[in-house]
């Protein structure tokens, strides 16, 4: 499976206002995903649910990606609050759900195979924006940086993977209020 990036490696967003201040927005998101499950340790697995990071992921964050927020303010502050979200798309396969894939900033160990549902800081993925960190901007130049990791929890009921394998879309979005 393969969880792909936004097809643009960098955003950039520019906020006006009538007193002429400006804010520039700029999100970066250095890597694609992907779970290679043929050339994982520890598969097939002894025990389901087993849990997996990916095998194809950041150089600087082997277990997902890494993402750089930057603000930029000029001539005052037009961006009060920064906010960095994330959704899925469609579910990878017919029995591969959207929430198999997990996802985290935090720094986590895989859950223990044979756990039903991933223990915090262990997020489900979903169809529907969920926040993942926000933050007011100080000064001109403010920039963050996430580690996201991600893992993928295979059930017994998942098909085999065509030969072509299965994807899906992690959107990742950044804006300011």
């Amino acid at each position: 499976m393969m969880i792909k990036k936004l097809s643009l490696p960098l955003f950039i967003l520019f906020c006006f206002s009538k007193s002429w201040a400006i804010s520039i927005i700029i999100l970066r998101i250095d890597s694609n995903v992907t779970f290679d499950l043929g050339s994982a340790a520890n598969f097939p697995p002894s025990v389901l649910p087993a849990y997996y990071y990916p095998t194809q992921a950041s150089g600087a964050n082997p277990e997902g990606i890494r993402i750089t927020t930057t603000v930029f303010n000029f001539f005052g502050q037009t961006v009060s609050n920064v906010y960095l979200d994330i959704k899925g798309g469609n579910d990878p396969s017919p029995s591969v759900s959207l929430s198999q894939i997990n996802w985290t900033i935090d720094p986590a160990t895989l859950p223990p195979a044979g756990t039903p549902i991933p223990p915090p800081p262990w997020h489900p993925l979903t169809n529907t924006w969920n926040n993942v960190a926000y933050f007011a901007p100080n000064g001109i130049v403010t920039t963050r940086r996430y580690s996201m990791d991600f893992c993928f929890k295979l059930e017994g009921d998942d098909d085999p993977t065509p030969p072509q394998g299965i994807t899906t879309t992690v959107y990742i979005r950044f804006y300011g209020l």
